[in-house]
Formats: C-alpha cells, sequence, structure tokens
C-alpha cells in the first residue's frame, strides 16, 4: 500500500530542505559575522580596559583650554593631513579625540595641550573587527555578501521554528530542554542546535530585522509607509563665501551648550569643503532611542543653517535612533546586562552553523561495513522515542 503524502508534510519537507541549503550556504558568513558581533557587543568596556590611556586624562579644576587652540597644537603632527573631526565626552577626565583624513585619531589632554596618543584607526582591533562585521575584509563585494546574508539568516530563523515547532503541547518541555545524559553525539548536537536556536530566537529575530533596517533601503521605506512618514529631501546646506568671518568653533559650542544642556557627549564635524556647513551633535542620557541634538553652522558667519532635535522627533526617528541599539544591545539605561543577553544570542547564533553542519554531516556519512551499534548506547531513533517527540524528520 502506497503511503500519501500530505500538503503539510510536502511544505514541511520543502521549508527543511531549504533551511538545509541555505544554512550550509551561509553558515560561514553567519559564522563570521556572529562571532565579530559578540566582540563588538562590548567595545566601549574593551576600550575602557585597553586603551583607556587615550581617552582620560587626570581631573583639573583648571579651564579647559580654547579648541581653536587645541586644534592648532593637532595640527603641527599632521604633516599632509588634516582634522575631520572633534569628539569628547562632557566629564572632566575626558580627552579630547581629533579624527584627521587619514584616519588618525589623536589623543589631547584639554587642560595641558599634551598629546597623549596618536593611533591609526585602520589597524585598531576593534574597527578590524567592525569591518569584518560588515564587510568580510572585502570592501564593497563584501558588503554586498553580508546584505543579502542578512536576508537569508532572516528566514533561517522564521523557517528554524516552523521546524521546531512541537505538533502537540505536551512535547513542548522537551523540545526546549537538552538532554546533557544521552551518549549519543548526533542526539545531542542535535538538542544544542534545536534548543539554543529557540532560547535565541527572539533575539536573533531582532538582530536580523535590525540588521534589515540597516541594508536595505527598501525596509527604511517599508518603515516609513507604516509610521506614515515623507521621506526627507536632501537639503543641501551651504555656507556663504565672501561673509566676513565671524565664526569661531569654541563660540558655537559654548551657544549650543547653553541652549541645550545636559549633553554626555560632544562631536564636532569639520565642513568637508569651502560652502560645507560646520556639523555639531550633542549626545544625551537615553536608555533606548537615542537622544541627539544636531545643529548646522555656517562656517563664516557662525550663523545656525539648520537644527536637528530630539524633542521633534517623528515615529521613524525614533525607530531609526534606535535601530543600532536594537542590533548590538547597547541600550544604557538597561546597564550590562543587555550587552549580555546579545552576546549570548550572538554566540549561540555563531553555533548555529556548526551544529546544523554536523546534522547534515552526520546525516550523510556513511557507516563502515561490519560495524554494529553498540547496545548500551541509544540509537537517535529510540532517543527520540524514549522523549517521547513527535514524528519528524530530524537528521
Amino acid at each position: 500500500m502506497i503511503k500519501r503524502i500530505t500538503l503539510r508534510q510536502r511544505t514541511r519537507k520543502g521549508i527543511l530542505w531549504a533551511h538545509r541549503w541555505l544554512g550550509i550556504i551561509s553558515g560561514l558568513i553567519v559564522l563570521v559575522v556572529s562571532l565579530t558581533g559578540c566582540i563588538y557587543v562590548f567595545e566601549q568596556e574593551i576600550r575602557d580596559i585597553f586603551q583607556r590611556k587615550y581617552y582620560y586624562v587626570a581631573e583639573s579644576n583648571a579651564p579647559k583650554m580654547a579648541l581653536q587652540k587645541l586644534e592648532q597644537i593637532v595640527k603641527t603632527r599632521l604633516p599632509g593631513d588634516s582634522i575631520t573631526s572633534i569628539r569628547f565626552e562632557e566629564k572632566k577626565n575626558a580627552a579630547y579625540i581629533f579624527i584627521t583624513k587619514k584616519d588618525k585619531a589623536i589623543s589631547v589632554n584639554p587642560y595641558s595641550g599634551e598629546i597623549i596618543g596618536a593611533r591609526n584607526m585602520k589597524k585598531d582591533f576593534l574597527k578590524v573587527v567592525l569591518r569584518l562585521h560588515r564587510t568580510l575584509l572585502l570592501g564593497d563585494v563584501g558588503k554586498q555578501i553580508v546584505k543579502w546574508n542578512v536576508l537569508i539568516f532572516l528566514i533561517l530563523c522564521i523557517s528554524g521554528l516552523v521546524l521546531w515547532w512541537p505538533k502537540q503541547k505536551r512535547f513542548f518541555k522537551n523540545a526546549v530542554t537538552i538532554n546533557f545524559k544521552t551518549k549519543n553525539w548526533k542526539a545531542f548536537n542535535w538538542d544544542l542546535h534545536s534548543v539554543l536556536g529557540f532560547y535565541g530566537l527572539l533575539f536573533l529575530l531582532l538582530i536580523a530585522m535590525t540588521g534589515m533596517f540597516f541594508a536595505f533601503d527598501g525596509v527604511k521605506d517599508m518603515v516609513r509607509a507604516v509610521t506614515g512618514a515623507a521621506k526627507k529631501k536632501e537639503e543641501k546646506l551651504r555656507s556663504q563665501p565672501g561673509a566676513a568671518i565671524t565664526f569661531a568653533l569654541d563660540i558655537a559650542y559654548q551657544q549650543m551648550k547653553t541652549a541645550y544642556p545636559g549633553a554626555q557627549e560632544t562631536i564636532i564635524t569639520y565642513p568637508a569643503n569651502s560652502v560645507a556647513p560646520t556639523r555639531i551633535i550633542m549626545q544625551y542620557p537615553y536608555t533606548i532611542i537615542k537622544k541627539q541634538n544636531t545643529l548646522f553652522f555656517d562656517r563664516y558667519s557662525g550663523k545656525v543653517l539648520n537644527k536637528t532635535l530630539y524633542k521633534n522627533y517623528t515615529a521613524y526617528d525614533k525607530i531609526s535612533r534606535s535601530n543600532y541599539q536594537l542590533h548590538t544591545g547597547d541600550m544604557p539605561g538597561l546597564g550590562i546586562g543587555s550587552k549580555i543577553i546579545f552576546f549570548l544570542a550572538s554566540l549561540f547564533a555563531a553555533s548555529l552553523p556548526v551544529t546544523g553542519f554536523l546534522i547534515w554531516w552526520g546525516r550523510n556519512k556513511k557507516s563502515k561495513a561490519g560495524n554494529k551499534v553498540n547496545n548500551k548506547k541509544e540509537s537517535l531513533k529510540s532517543y527520540f522515542a524514549n522523549r517521547q517527540k513527535t514524528k519528524r524528520v530530524y537528521t
């Protein structure tokens, strides 16, 4: 008698086939991106431990030197280079970091003007980790590979949930526990793949969807459509050459600091050309949605050309400003706990290609002729039967 295969069984078989081969195709990339993500979750903590001398100075009650004066000191160390931005925390013990066009980071003591360190950010370990995470160190080609791999990973998460889902509630307990007592490595490996995938699923879906927001403009357009936000036209702000030069960086900084107090960090971006404006960003305490005010100044007259304030955020702006935090777990208001959770989720993600490959490899490996199953060990079939799992294709 020929057993008929139902539509549900065919659908499940198709999902399993897609899950298996998409996993094999993207496995190595998922492994690299996940492991680099694990490291970069703790970027700030790593820098505070291993690069502290570049970011902090001895506290002093003396006044800080003018930005223009510090700028001149740094320029003497930059033959053939130029400053592109300055960033510093609004703390008494914070060093000022000058970033240059050639990716040098010059750390300066704001009280004495002493240069306390100069780094090549192209060789900075964490910057290399970030480039590996985003582009696999392959430039635009790698960026495209990672971009489409994000979509594949999202499909793997959804298809994995469908394959994992127990047919009956009474099997749920078995589906969410790992049997550490089994001597069957295939069964144990299967548990690692399915159970760890389940526990990390919520966060892995969040990481995948926020990654999609970074990678695809179409996703941004969908979010705009849902939130009812119109796509903003890129306004080309221009300074007016020929006007009397009355602009002073310190005056603009103090003006913004007075108008919008309470900032934790300041970022000043220099004009890219003779007509581009000077941009000053001040970032404020937040939990998930990053709060920052941005003012654009005419580089000659000091006139404010435009401003973007966090109090005027639209629904789309709030999603956009929280996307990085939801992707990395960097949520200051929740403390180190959120980073630990995202670290573990990324670690689980890194394990899935390995355990998934072992499932595929174990399924296709032929047994040596004449070998018999040791009666003291469970067979994969009896193992799942003993755990009262549903009749599914596991390997």
